[in-house]
C-alpha cells in the first residue's frame, strides 16, 4: 500500500446497530478525512459507516495521475459491496463523490443518494479544456492560500493535494457528464446539498441536479460554506439534512 500523506487520509469504517449502512465518498483530490465529522455523527445514530479512499488519493499527486474515472468508481463500488449485507445501504458523496454515488445508486440498489456540492458546472471554465490541455500543462497547483478559515477542531481534517494532474482532471470532466446522465435515469429518494458560496462549483449545479433527479429529490441550500462544506461552519445543517434523508 502506498504511504499515506497523513494517517487521517486512510479509509475507515465502523459497524453500527440499526442494520443500515452509509458509504461516504470523498471528492477529487480529497481524502476520507473530509467525512470524519459526518461519519462520526451517523455512527452515533446507529448507522454502519464506510469511507473508502479512492484510488490515487491521499498519497502522492503522482499516484492520482496513474488512475482513471473507472478506478475511482471501482473504489467506491467495492466499499458498497462490502456493506451489501445490511438491510439498507445509502450513498453520500462530496463533490465528485456525489456524482460517483449517482453512478452507483441504481446498480447497487442503494436506498438513497446524497450529493454535496457536486459539480455539473464549475466556476473555472478551463477545467473543460483539460482533455486537451494536459498535453501542455501537466500539473495545476492550487493558489497558496493555505487551509480555509475553518473552526479549530476541523483543521486537522483539511487533508488534500496541493493541486492536481491535468490528465486526472480530464477524468473528472468525464464523471461530471456521466453523473448528470445517471441522475436523469435515477428513481431514488435523493438529497442535493449546494453551497451558494462554493468557490469551485457553480451553485446552479444544485438546481440542475435537483431537476434531473425529479420528484423524489430535495434541494438544501447552504449560505456561507466553501466547497468542502462537510468541514465548514454549516456542517450541522448538512448532518441534519442527511439524517432526515436516511430516515425518510
Amino acid at each position: 500500500m502506498p504511504e499515506l500523506m497523513d494517517p487521517l487520509a486512510a479509509a475507515f469504517e465502523a459497524s453500527g446497530t440499526n442494520g443500515e449502512a452509509v458509504v461516504l465518498i470523498h471528492g477529487f483530490t480529497g481524502t476520507p478525512a473530509h467525512f470524519r465529522p459526518l461519519a462520526t455523527v451517523l455512527h452515533e445514530r446507529g448507522y454502519s459507516v464506510s469511507v473508502p479512499r479512492l484510488a490515487g488519493h491521499g498519497t502522492r499527486m503522482q499516484d492520482l495521475e496513474r488512475t482513471s474515472a473507472d478506478d475511482w468508481i471501482t473504489s467506491a463500488a467495492d466499499a458498497t459491496t462490502a456493506v451489501s449485507d445490511h438491510r439498507r445501504v445509502h450513498l453520500v458523496g462530496l463533490s465528485m463523490g456525489g456524482l460517483i454515488g449517482l453512478l452507483l445508486a441504481e446498480r447497487t440498489g442503494a436506498a438513497s443518494v446524497t450529493t454535496i456540492n457536486s459539480p455539473v458546472l464549475v466556476r473555472d471554465p478551463t477545467l473543460y479544456l483539460t482533455p486537451i490541455a494536459h498535453r501542455f500543462r501537466p500539473v495545476v497547483e492550487w493558489p497558496d492560500d493555505g487551509a480555509p478559515d475553518l473552526d479549530e477542531e476541523m483543521t486537522a481534517y483539511w487533508i488534500t493535494y496541493a493541486g492536481f494532474p491535468t490528465r486526472a482532471a480530464a477524468q473528472l470532466v468525464t464523471i461530471m457528464r456521466r453523473g448528470l446522465m445517471a441522475a436523469r435515469r435515477l428513481d431514488r429518494p435523493s438529497l442535493v446539498v449546494q453551497s451558494r458560496t462554493d468557490e469551485s462549483v457553480h451553485p446552479v449545479s444544485g438546481r440542475i441536479l435537483r431537476r434531473a433527479l425529479g420528484r423524489r429529490s430535495r434541494l438544501v441550500w447552504l449560505r456561507r460554506s466553501l466547497h468542502v462544506a462537510t468541514l465548514d461552519r454549516e456542517r450541522d445543517a448538512i448532518e441534519h439534512a442527511v439524517v432526515a434523508r436516511l430516515r425518510g
